[in-house]
Formats: structure tokens, C-alpha cells, sequence
């Protein structure tokens, strides 16, 4: 039992802000906390895992990726794109020619962030995970779920209810270990195709109740004008949003090199 001060002095790194990485975001009023869930829901193939990816190497802060959706072959293609600056075509051609020691000097020096590839880990495996990884660092400050979908618990059933929680059991992690967790999750059919703002009523499963902050995307611009990802503020239980999706952040996007940036 805690008066609410003895609550605030008391609560170690819950509330802190991960560093700024978009300024755009932070205008918006966006703000990624310790000790806080975070949903971001978009269509297939979107650039949520990009973006994820983008908030973990630009923030540069102790980072633990459970990567369900991509193997590690995908993912070391994009994090050296990101932090090399090639593009993961030339990537790709280093690894084939096996020649990455440059590449991989530059992702062990730049990238804080230790991984798991299981295809469908269970609640179990995340916990130990975690708690394997705290015992030699302490808790990471950003846990990124890549996606919520893959997670197999059985034990909560299936359909809206399961999906709300296992948001629950997400949200009670953030507190415990006083990580900032984001979960990767899907959108409803009629905005699968990425190019539309999506509401809150737009996220699969209406998984809207339990995370603090929820941020939907979507694509705009052209190959020859450049791409842009658009990011929605449609839940911000800290601050301003806007729950219909047309109210957005326009992020510089560069597929070829996974680079998003304000």
C-alpha cells in the first residue's frame, strides 16, 4: 500500500520517456514510456516492423525484439540497411558473397538490442526470456512483440477476448519490469491495403482498451515524388489523439534502406 507520492518517488524507471526519435511524433504529442503498452497496428507489409525497428536503433536504448513474423536472415538484412546505410539489395549481395565482416562490425558496435526467433513463443518463453536477459543487463527499457497474433496462449481461449488478454498480460509485463512494450499487431480488411488513415475501430480484434498509447499507419506518396509513412495517434491516454486516424505525422520513408525519418 503507497500514498501517491511514496507511488511516484518510488517507481524506478516506469514513466520515462524513451529518447525522442521522430520529432514529428513528439509535436503530435507521442510518447513511448518505460513502464507503459504500446500497440501499433497496420496492414501487411505497411512498415510496422520498420518502424519498430526504426524507434529501437534510433533511440539506441537496450532493446529485446521478439521477432515471431521474421526469421533472422530478414532482419539482419534490415537492421544493416538501417545502420549502414546500403541498401538491403547490396546487403543481400555481401551476405551471398560472404563478405559481412564490415556490415557486421557496424551492427554489433550500433545495434543494443539481443533477439528471439521463435515462430510462436509462448507466454512462458517471453518471461524467461526476459528474466535470462535481466540477469546479466537488468530489464531491457524496450521490449518490441513483432506480433501480438504469433504469441501462442492456448490457456486465454481465441477470438476478441483472447487478443484483449493477452494485451492484459503485456501490459501487467511493462509494469513489472518497467520496460516500454510494443506490440505489432493487424488491421481489419477493409484497410489491409495500407493507403487509407485507420481508426481505432479499424485494429483487429478491438484490442483498443488496455495499452496507453495505440498508433496506426499507413503509406502515402510515390516512387517518384518518394514514399511517406503517415502515423496516426488514435489513442494517447497521456495526451491528445484523435480516434478517426486523420490526424497524422508524415515520416520520410525509404524502403530500399529501411530508413524512416522525420
Amino acid at each position: 500500500m503507497y500514498t501517491l507520492t511514496q507511488a511516484l518517488h518510488g517507481r524506478g524507471d516506469a514513466g520515462e520517456p524513451i529518447p525522442t526519435v521522430f520529432k514529428k511524433l513528439s509535436e503530435l504529442g507521442i510518447v513511448i514510456r518505460q513502464g507503459q503498452l504500446h500497440l501499433i497496428a497496420a496492414g501487411p507489409g505497411t512498415g510496422k516492423s520498420a518502424f519498430a525497428l526504426n524507434l529501437a536503433l534510433g533511440s539506441g536504448v537496450p532493446t529485446f525484439y521478439f521477432s515471431a513474423d521474421s526469421d533472422a536472415f530478414t532482419q539482419y538484412v534490415r537492421t544493416a540497411a538501417r545502420i549502414t546505410g546500403w541498401t538491403t539489395g547490396d546487403v543481400e549481395t555481401a551476405i551471398h558473397q560472404e563478405r559481412t565482416e564490415i556490415i557486421d562490425a557496424a551492427v554489433n558496435q550500433k545495434a543494443a538490442i539481443r533477439w528471439d526467433f521463435a515462430a510462436s513463443p509462448d507466454l512462458d518463453r517471453i518471461e524467461q526470456e526476459l528474466a535470462a536477459y535481466a540477469l546479466i543487463y537488468g530489464f531491457p527499457a524496450l521490449v518490441i512483440i513483432d506480433n501480438i497474433t504469433n504469441v501462442n496462449a492456448p490457456e486465454m481461449g481465441e477470438g476478441h477476448a483472447a487478443l484483449d488478454e493477452l494485451c492484459g498480460f503485456f501490459h501487467e509485463l511493462a509494469r513489472k519490469t518497467e520496460s516500454a512494450v510494443i506490440l505489432l499487431h493487424h488491421v481489419t480488411g477493409p484497410y489491409n491495403d495500407g493507403t487509407n488513415p485507420i481508426p481505432l475501430s479499424g485494429i483487429k480484434g478491438q484490442v483498443g482498451r488496455v495499452p496507453e498509447v495505440i498508433l496506426t499507419l499507413h503509406r502515402g506518396g510515390t516512387e517518384f515524388e518518394g514514399y511517406d509513412l503517415r502515423v496516426s495517434n488514435v489513442k494517447n491516454r497521456g495526451g491528445k489523439a484523435d480516434a478517426s486516424g486523420f490526424t497524422f505525422a508524415r515520416l520520410t520513408w525509404q524502403p530500399e534502406r529501411m530508413l524512416i525519418s522525420d
